[in-house]
């Protein structure tokens, strides 16, 4: 395969890894409310996992790339050459695939006050003006 095509193919891989990394990344940010004082749901998590590991994939793709131009000489097959680029990969950045998880384990510390002691509340001050 000619370099020139390598070339085109790292770029398209690449730019794919950044926009998948980066929308899974996204999602679980757009989730997290203070406010709220809500968790993320369970559906978003594992959405903002997989676009993640999608997007690690697409950059193993890269680094493929950048490693058959480094290991022609030698004649690895394809598969071999992507599987042991997957392991470096994912040694190096594998951790970017827990963000979300770290996100949806740690829940706001301070709790929503419920509705019904607000309205509690809102009754005791009327009858307090009352007297």
């Amino acid at each position: 395969m000619p370099e020139s095509y390598l070339n085109y193919i790292q770029l398209a891989f690449g730019i794919a890894a950044a926009v998948l990394i980066f929308i899974g990344i996204f999602i679980s940010c757009k989730k997290l409310n203070p406010e709220k004082y809500e968790t993320i749901p369970m559906k978003t998590t594992v959405i903002s996992v997989c676009l993640i590991l999608l997007g690690l994939l697409c950059y193993t793709a890269t680094k493929t790339c950048t490693n058959m131009t480094l290991v022609t000489e030698e004649h690895y097959d394809l598969w071999a050459l992507y599987f042991a680029t997957l392991g470096e990969v994912f040694k190096l950045f594998g951790f970017v695939a827990l963000i979300p998880i770290l996100f949806r384990l740690f829940k706001p510390k301070t709790n929503k006050p419920k509705q019904e002691e607000v309205l509690n509340d809102e009754e005791d001050s009327e009858n307090f003006d009352e007297e």
